[in-house]
């Protein structure tokens, strides 16, 4: 047996002993122990719960007011009751939803059509991911802004947005993005769900996961998502255009019913998928450590996503905004800053002015299997200070970032 015979039947064997996306989730659901619960809530949702006093700045009225009102949503069954701590009244970020739903607040589609992101960089390692956890995660938890939002991940390679996934029950559809775009050139999943009698759109509506938060969803990736490529590069010319563009013609315009901004978070590299999502894409989000051999990735990756956008069907025209965020940066570290200030001088109004910080708070976040803002300060799974560092970067990260959003989708 020839050494590419061997490596065949060893692929083959393993491949028989892998775990589906299914398993993968279920392993992942099991691995969260007792530390990471309050009174049997999880730590994600009571680190964001708000007190009265909290809430009652948010939907406004007197004290007096806004009691009865919490004791009407109660007694109508449009919340469950708040959670007593010691003296305190707790709401869940569930409770909050569906306040501002019984009393009809205003939320983001009333005045801002949906749009897509793109979270792209073909450097590994960059902080992309994680910057898109934590835009994703910011955006749901502002109440200001209510958008409901959907963090796609098509990375095969990544597992960050598994964290976010609460839970992962039998009667969930277990799909990939892939999946849903693969589904004409395969038997797979998606062909059985339609020829058992559901339609398409029902499928893709049902393939995001449910979060700790109400208003985030997940679309998770897995390995077995290279197989875009595969098709792809097998697909006569004519059909290939028409793989490239499932993305942008019929999965983006209905999820786009549901959700007012999705966040794209892409495998860095230059492949077929990733050119299905720049031609779906409404705008481009480069993230970018301030270190040399980033620099030059980053330069690079701009050089080839511009002659590949032209070569798209829609040349990338439909494209509103690409701008560069500095993340992962050390302002006392000299040699940083001087590659931020090449940045400016090279990337010049396309770059965000604010950056997110170089904290442990990050990694003390991932070994918690949480992202940043998941974490309560009173927790003290890092300094004081490099907490307040961490998060306070990503506030004024995401004012930015939510304010160069709305420019291009107002109404």
């Amino acid at each position: 047996m020839s050494i590419a015979d061997r490596l065949e039947a060893i692929g083959l064997k393993m491949q028989e002993e892998q775990s589906n996306l299914r398993e993968a989730l279920k392993e992942r659901s099991l691995m969260h122990v007792s530390d990471d619960e309050i009174e049997g809530m999880d730590r994600r949702i009571y680190n964001h719960c708000l007190n009265k006093t909290q809430l009652r700045t948010i939907v406004g009225g007197s004290r007096p007011t806004f009691n009865k009102l919490i004791d009407r949503a109660v007694a109508e069954g449009i919340i469950s009751q708040p959670i007593e701590q010691n003296r305190s009244h707790l709401f869940t970020r569930q409770h909050c939803n569906d306040l501002i739903d019984f009393l009809g607040m205003s939320r983001y589609s009333d005045n801002f059509d949906p749009i897509a992101v793109l979270f792209q960089n073909h450097k590994g390692g960059t902080g992309k991911s994680t910057t898109a956890i934590t835009l994703a995660e910011a955006t749901a938890l502002d109440l200001d802004t209510n958008a409901n939002v959907l963090l796609i991940d098509l990375d095969p390679q990544g597992s960050s947005s598994k964290d976010l996934i609460q839970t992962a029950d039998d009667d969930d559809l277990f799909l990939t993005m892939a999946d849903l775009l693969c589904c004409d050139y395969e038997d797979g999943d998606v062909t059985e769900l339609l020829n058992n009698g559901l339609e398409y759109k029902e499928i893709v509506m049902a393939t995001p996961f449910s979060t700790h938060l109400p208003n985030l969803d997940v679309i998770s990736a897995f390995p077995s998502d290279e197989k875009f490529s595969d098709y792809y590069f097998t697909l006569p010319e004519d059909s290939k255009e028409s793989l490239l563009s499932k993305f942008s013609k019929e999965v983006l315009p209905l999820l786009k019913e549901k959700y007012d901004i999705i966040i794209i978070d892409m495998p860095p590299q230059d492949s077929p998928i990733t050119w299905s999502a720049n031609e779906a894409a409404d705008c481009l989000f480069i993230p970018i450590t301030p270190h040399t051999y980033d620099y030059a990735s980053t330069t690079n990756y701009m050089l080839s996503l511009s002659t590949r956008l032209k070569q798209l069907p829609r040349k990338g025209d439909q494209i509103k905004w690409a701008k560069v965020m500095v993340v992962n940066y050390n302002a006392k570290n000299l040699p940083e800053k001087q590659i931020v200030d090449k940045l400016l001088r090279a990337v010049g109004s396309n770059m965000f002015t604010s950056h997110i910080a170089h904290s442990t708070a990050f990694i003390a976040a991932t070994e918690a299997g949480r992202g940043v803002l998941d974490v309560a300060k009173s927790e003290e799974l890092c300094s004081k200070g490099q907490y307040e560092l961490a998060v306070d970067s990503i506030k004024a990260a995401y004012s930015q970032f939510i304010s160069e959003i709305k420019s291009v989708s107002g109404k």
